[in-house]
């Protein structure tokens, strides 16, 4: 992966875009649809934000897991509002390709115009909605 500017990963990935969780599990591959998607800067510790719904989360993140978050086009994205989980020997599902970013192997949707390679740093619930918000180095994320 190549290093990228803010200005870029802004304008590629913008805020409350829809992004696609791409992660690496012990049964395969999982991919699926986060609720939304934010740059932060919280007492000037860059990070990026997504969420997902509480008990939804089909990869079962843990603080230090890695994955990518890929951004298609939101047509595209919307396909994994459902999350798809498929074999890592298996051929990859319709509308999926194989890619690597910072080390990291996993399935993203085809047409993905970003990829983010994250490692979660915490993680809470969000008192007023039922979702859970996930925390990500943003330096990291942008290969910096």
């Amino acid at each position: 992966m190549n290093p990228i500017s803010v200005l870029d990963a802004f304008g590629s990935a913008p805020p409350r875009s829809p992004c696609v969780l791409c992660m690496k599990t012990p049964q395969g591959f999982t991919l699926q649809l986060t609720e939304w998607f934010s740059w932060l800067n919280i007492k000037r510790n860059p990070m990026l934000s997504f969420s997902m719904p509480r008990g939804g989360d089909a990869a079962g993140l843990r603080e230090g897991d890695s994955f990518l978050l890929a951004f298609p086009p939101a047509g595209e994205a919307r396909r994994f509002r459902v999350p798809v989980q498929a074999p890592a020997d298996a051929e990859p599902p319709v509308g999926t390709i194989t890619a690597e970013a910072g080390g990291f192997h996993a399935l993203i949707p085809k047409g993905s115009e970003t990829l983010l390679h994250c490692t979660l740093s915490g993680a809470y619930n969000y008192p007023f909605k039922n979702v859970r918000i996930y925390n990500c180095n943003l330096e990291e994320a942008l290969g910096l």
